[in-house]
């Protein structure tokens, strides 16, 4: 065995910077969190070759006295805590101490910096942690760092760096999230020596996202300030219209740091929940203010995580925070007359051909006939059982029922206490009714009616609103247990494929909940399947069609919980009652159903994130025929 001995100083650091330094954007976000932390009003980044062989940061913040700067390229060195206890009040962005030192550890660094009370500012450098130089320099208020070759004393980790262009990448990713969480502060990213963003620091969220995002997106983003007891949250949020196929438009800070909390992305998308298309994501910049004893930020080296003291209040309070935001907003798209990008074109159309059309990959097509004849076959038994009011009955386990009745239930790892969000809940504040003085014109196509309204043209996408209506009404009835099914004069024969009898097995007990009895029958070692009664909404079941898509949807959809489970049923059966497209309805039918539309909570979409009701105004009409 090896004599056991104290690594020298070089290789602390070196082993340590493997903790904090993980790449040039871990460079970039130590010294700009530096530079924040050192009241600094304006920060420029500037790299080349991704930052891996020069990175410059520059601030106008306090400065470093010239005393001290040796003891800030120490480990653990820090002006940020004290003791133990500080921690529990820290606002800070860096409180550590380790930056500075690990930095300098795996790289060749500059710095020059000034306090507004000395004369003459200091110029120090290090390579690999040893100091090289250490003089007067003259220069202005502030810091300024130059990084170069990053890693060089290290080969092992600089041959796992990225190719410039995705680090460089990273690092401008690292910037937006900076500009979008101090938008008072003025950020300006140089790459190659081409400026990429620069920000004017001038305190207006909506004014960064324009910088970050651009117009588009910071014309459609709401104003949110909700406050409960010491909790409070501002920011920006994306209209339903506004959404992305992945998290990474997601943007919320916690006390100014910039968090990635799954508690709270889970509660913000719940609430989004029916607003966006399947698969697609919210675009948020969210301020989260806390007392600091109440969240621990010491958790991860990047401090990238948090945990909290109450999970369960801070999921509802988010959950209650955004509801209340879009019930007091008319969330009706204009018609976009210049779509900017291709896909979105592409998209709709696919949206429409889904809601509007049978699928075509349904395995089997009976006719009315055919299952009328098999279903002849059916034991007697089978035929003569009958059919009670149920959903959520005495089958259904208790817990099950309570979980499901929650609002606030969305991911079943939170275990969300139910008895919070109500109480949050009844401070959202509701819109006043948006048509008030409306006139139907008529319809367009069988499918869309036409709605005038202050200088301004609303169409209504029947099967769209219809799905809405139906959507809520059954989940009123669900949460009331209350859900109503009917029996059928001749059971339907399922013809399912092994896949389809698993997802069914898997959803049975669900499916009872809705309305949908289903009998086993064991023929000669197989299982077949009979479709005993139908939810009330399924007005004449003729095939098994409606149900297969049922299973289609559960078995094609990313399902994370029973909550999302029971979402997707609705939707789906709300789908296939609604009217379609083409389906005549009458004025007083159309009348009768806009008004059931108007009096919902969200109006806006339907369950699968379509939008129900799209407006063009009277200017941009005109702008067409050229009168504007």
């Amino acid at each position: 065995m090896q004599k056991i001995q104290v690594l020298d100083y070089q290789t602390i650091n070196k082993i340590a910077a493997g903790e904090v330094v993980e790449s040039p954007k871990s460079v970039v976000k130590e010294l700009v969190e530096n530079a924040i932390d050192a009241g600094a009003s304006s920060i420029t980044v500037e790299i080349k070759e991704g930052g891996i062989s020069y990175i410059r940061v520059t601030d106008n913040g306090c400065g470093i006295a010239r005393e001290q700067v040796k003891i800030a390229f120490l480990r653990h060195a820090t002006s940020k805590i004290l003791h133990i206890e500080d921690l529990d009040k820290i606002l800070s962005l860096g409180f550590r101490g380790e930056a500075l030192a690990s930095i300098a550890g795996v790289a060749q660094v500059e710095m020059t910096t000034k306090t507004k009370d000395e004369i003459n500012g200091t110029y120090i450098e290090i390579n690999g942690g040893e100091v090289i130089k250490f003089q007067s320099a003259a220069c202005v208020e502030g810091t300024s760092f130059i990084i170069k070759n990053l890693f060089y004393n290290v080969p092992a980790r600089r041959k796992f760096l990225k190719k410039p262009s995705t680090e460089a990448s990273r690092i401008a990713e690292l910037l937006n999230q900076f500009a979008l969480g101090r938008p008072d502060i003025t950020f300006k990213y140089i790459n190659n020596n081409t400026t990429i963003l620069h920000t004017s620091g001038n305190n207006d969220n909506k004014a960064a996202v324009l910088y970050v995002y651009g117009k588009d997106v910071a014309t459609k983003m709401l104003e949110i300030d909700f406050k409960k007891g010491d909790f409070r949250i501002t920011g920006l949020l994306g209209k339903p219209e506004l959404s992305r196929a992945n998290r990474s438009y997601e943007n919320l800070f916690i006390n100014n740091r910039y968090i990635k909390n799954a508690i709270i992305a889970s509660a913000i998308e719940e609430a989004y929940k029916t607003r966006l298309l399947v698969g697609k994501f919210p675009i948020y910049v969210l301020h989260f203010t806390i007392p600091p004893a109440f969240v621990d930020v010491n958790v991860h080296p990047a401090k990238l995580e948090v945990r909290f003291q109450n999970e369960d209040e801070i999921y509802a309070l988010f959950y209650a925070a955004v509801n209340q935001c879009f019930h007091k907003e008319v969330l009706v798209p204009k018609a976009d007359w210049n779509p900017k990008f291709k896909e979105n074109k592409e998209e709709i159309k696919d949206i429409v051909i889904e809601s509007d059309k049978e699928p075509k990959d349904i395995v089997i097509e009976s006719d009315k006939r055919n299952i009328a004849e098999e279903s002849k076959k059916l034991p007697k038994e089978v035929k003569e059982k009958t059919i009670k009011e149920n959903s959520c009955n005495e089958k259904t386990p208790k817990k099950e029922q309570q979980k499901f009745l929650e609002l606030n239930e969305s991911r079943a790892e939170y275990q969300v206490e139910p008895q919070i969000l109500p109480q949050i809940s009844k401070e959202i504040k509701n819109r006043d009714t948006f048509f008030k003085n409306y006139k139907i014109i008529g319809q367009i196509f069988n499918t869309y009616w036409l709605i005038e309204q202050n200088q301004s043209i609303f169409m209504i996408d029947q099967h769209a609103a219809h799905e809405r209506v139906l959507y809520e009404e059954l989940m009123e009835e669900l949460k009331k247990q209350k859900v109503t099914a009917q029996m059928l004069l001749q059971p339907l024969l399922l013809k399912l494929t092994e896949k389809e009898k698993q997802v069914l097995q898997d959803n049975m007990e669900l499916l009872y909940q809705f309305g949908f009895s289903i009998e086993v029958i064991a023929q000669k070692e197989q299982k077949t399947y009979a479709l005993l009664s139908v939810p009330f909404i399924i007005k004449a079941p003729t095939s098994t069609k409606f149900f297969l898509d049922i299973l289609d949807k559960l078995e094609e959809t990313p399902i994370e919980t029973i909550y999302d489970t029971k979402i997707i049923t609705i939707a789906t059966m709300a789908c296939k009652a609604a009217v379609k497209g083409n389906d005549r309805l009458d004025i007083r039918e159309a009348t009768a159903l806009i008004e059931k539309l108007l009096q919902l909570e969200n109006p806006f979409t339907c369950p699968h994130g379509r939008p129900t009701i799209i407006e063009i105004t009277q200017y941009e009409l005109e702008k067409q025929f050229k009168r504007k």
